[in-house]
């Protein structure tokens, strides 16, 4: 029997239409695994673009991504979802750009991020900051503020920035021209409430101990070194100050004097030029002060300790302002005195260089017990 040609034709198109309709319903992920070709060494390339679909899917769901068969959509709202034809991949529309990464910014332990990947440590890693690794003491927070190198002890920070001010102590020293007669001249010296003086002429050398709780003139040297020495077992400021009557200015003058009608009297503004030779050099000028008129000049001579946690921990001092002390082989001098505690170091082995010293950290507070339970 001849099958007429329109038939042939129908069926065809038929053949056609289902097989297309299969290819594309088995190219749905999740489905069986396709079908490799029969001789083949390997899988064909339906096979392998399969496999890697399914792939790709199970990493989505290992992130806790949904994976709904809703076309163009997996998990969250607006994801995108990688679909695989034998000849083409769809890719996401518009992906997200890959952020450069900031080598400047700090972690929160205070260190850059660039800093701990030079020196092979982990970013995210909270534990970096209070390491120390090559053991000279110094953490590797300190080293980073420092900027040397933390992996090698001969780039250690210099040992003073490890001092801390323990027992701080501010204290003002006031001096005064008081008297002068037949060319001897006393100067008045007071930190409480009984003053010192001294009394002598221009081109004499004496010396001056003064702190918080002491306060000694001398002019013989042997009795000098004995008082610094009972002051050293005491553990009280044995700092002399050298002091040497430079200078004298006889200084009369005509004034016109307010208080009594204005009428021109003579003042006597005379000068006294003392010249101090510790740490804190200089000459400084006393203008005569009588009683009705009192002028007086002010010294720092407050005291400090210094704590340093090398060696287990390690107090150093008493030392006063404008004395000198050494410290891991430099020479240092206490310049001054700030509020909170701090002190001002000048490192006399490079002159100009200054240090400040801030206070020991206090001790954390003891956490309050627990109530019982009710």
């Amino acid at each position: 029997m001849k099958i007429p040609p329109i038939l042939l034709a129908a069926v065809a198109v038929a053949l056609l239409a289902g097989g297309a309709f299969f290819a594309v319903g088995w190219m749905k992920p999740g489905l069986d695994p396709w079908p490799e070709t029969a001789g083949a060494a390997g899988k064909s390339t339906l096979a392998e673009a399969k496999k890697r679909t399914e792939a790709l899917q199970k990493g989505r769901q290992k992130g806790g991504g949904k994976t709904e068969n809703r076309p163009g959509l997996s998990g969250e709202e607006g994801e995108h979802r990688v679909f695989v034809s034998p000849t083409l991949v769809f890719l996401p529309e518009n992906p997200e750009p890959v952020q450069p990464l900031d080598r400047k910014m700090k972690t929160s332990d205070g260190i850059e991020v660039g800093w701990k990947m030079k020196y092979e440590f982990e970013p995210d890693d909270p534990a970096v900051a209070s390491a120390d690794p090559d053991e000279d003491g110094f953490t590797n927070l300190e080293e980073f503020t420092e900027g040397t190198d933390p992996t090698r002890k001969e780039s250690s920070p210099a040992k003073e920035t490890k001092l801390r001010t323990r027992a701080a102590r501010l204290a003002k020293l006031k001096i005064s021209f008081a008297e002068k007669s037949g060319g001897i001249y006393s100067i008045r010296f007071q930190t409480g409430s009984k003053p010192k003086e001294f009394k002598g002429k221009k081109g004499d050398v004496f010396w001056l101990m003064a702190g918080p709780d002491t306060l000694e003139v001398f002019t013989d040297e042997g009795k000098l070194n004995a008082a610094r020495e009972k002051a050293k077992g005491s553990d009280l400021p044995h700092h002399a100050i050298p002091l040497r009557f430079a200078d004298y200015e006889e200084k009369i003058e005509k004034v016109k004097d307010a208080k009594v009608g204005g009428i021109e009297v003579e003042m006597d503004n005379s000068v006294v030029t003392l010249e101090r030779k510790d740490a804190l050099p200089g000459l400084h000028k006393l203008i005569f002060s009588p009683p009705q008129r009192p002028h007086s000049l002010v010294w720092e001579v407050g005291t400090v300790k210094f704590f340093t946690p090398a060696g287990g921990g390690k107090e150093i001092g008493t030392y006063q302002e404008g004395e000198t002390f050494l410290y891991e082989g430099k020479e240092f001098a206490v310049t001054s005195l700030l509020e909170g505690g701090k002190a001002k170091l000048s490192n006399l082995n490079e002159p100009g260089k200054t240090l400040i010293v801030p206070p020991e950290a206090a001790e954390p507070a003891a956490p309050a017990p627990t109530p019982p339970a009710q």
